[in-house]
């Protein structure tokens, strides 16, 4: 009886040695295994990262940016004055609702009217973004709508397709400017200046909204002072002829912010 004992604690413990082997396997293929996952992880991102773009077609009117497609910037001349275009831009992702131009400025004595077209796939409206005072409930694809602004000024509007939002702003021009509160004027200036940014490689950000009677600040590259003799002179000659009305403006230098 002792014996056959013995015999069955002996079993016993080569089991639990058994077991202990076992866990211990199965516990380092784990980490191995979780180990793996990580580097194949990681260097997927990182190949990802240093990669070049892939290769998108964008479609008649539309150029491929980074992993992204815009409208062709020929296409955007090529659009009517007083006209927002609603299209739909391909990136690798998808598709993304978009508007061409986002800033638009008119002439009330010319023209007071603005039409946006439609040449998405889904119906759209358009808002007041800041009171609220007018809409355009639908615009179906392949359709347009217009509306008149009947006094000068800085308006702000929200296309809306889905969930999905685009923001512009459209900037109306008139004999009375001048007369209209130096907040107005400012955000006026702001956009006819942003609205463009692209054609004035010194121009570092522009901004407005800042105390009372402030108007309008530009903030240069700060390599422009070795450029010219009175550089604030310059660039405050240069915008007082970009903007057409008056308002206060403010030059300020600074460094560009660099993207890793």
């Amino acid at each position: 009886m002792i014996k056959n004992t013995q015999s069955v604690l002996d079993i016993s413990h080569n089991l639990t040695e058994d077991w202990k082997m076992k866990t211990r396997f199965l516990i380092i293929i784990g980490m191995i295994s979780i180990l793996a996952v990580f580097v194949i992880v990681y260097a997927g991102f990182t190949i990802k990262s240093d990669s070049k773009p892939q290769a998108i077609f964008c479609g008649d009117n539309f150029i491929q940016q980074g992993d992204g497609c815009v409208l062709d910037p020929q296409s955007i001349k090529s659009i009517k004055p007083n006209t927002v275009m609603i299209f739909q831009a391909a990136e690798n992702t998808g598709r993304r609702l978009a508007i061409a131009p986002s800033t638009l400025v008119i002439d009330f004595e010319e023209d007071n009217t603005i039409t946006w077209i439609n040449q998405g796939l889904f119906s759209a409206k358009v808002t007041d973004r800041e009171k609220g005072l007018w809409s355009i409930e639908e615009i179906k694809p392949s359709m347009q709508k217009s509306i008149q602004f009947n006094s000068t000024g800085f308006y702000s509007f929200l296309v809306v397709e889905g969930i999905e939002g685009e923001s512009g702003r459209i900037v109306v021009l008139g004999d009375d400017v001048d007369s209209l509160s130096v907040g107005n004027r400012a955000k006026m200036a702001q956009a006819i200046i942003s609205g463009n940014f692209s054609e004035y490689p010194e121009l570092i950000s522009v901004s407005s909204g800042g105390a009372p009677g402030t108007g309008v600040l530009i903030e240069i590259n700060e390599k422009e002072l070795e450029l010219h003799d009175n550089a604030t002179s310059h660039y405050y000659e240069k915008y007082s002829k970009i903007i057409p009305f008056d308002v206060p403006i403010t030059i300020e230098f600074g460094e560009p912010i660099g993207i890793d």
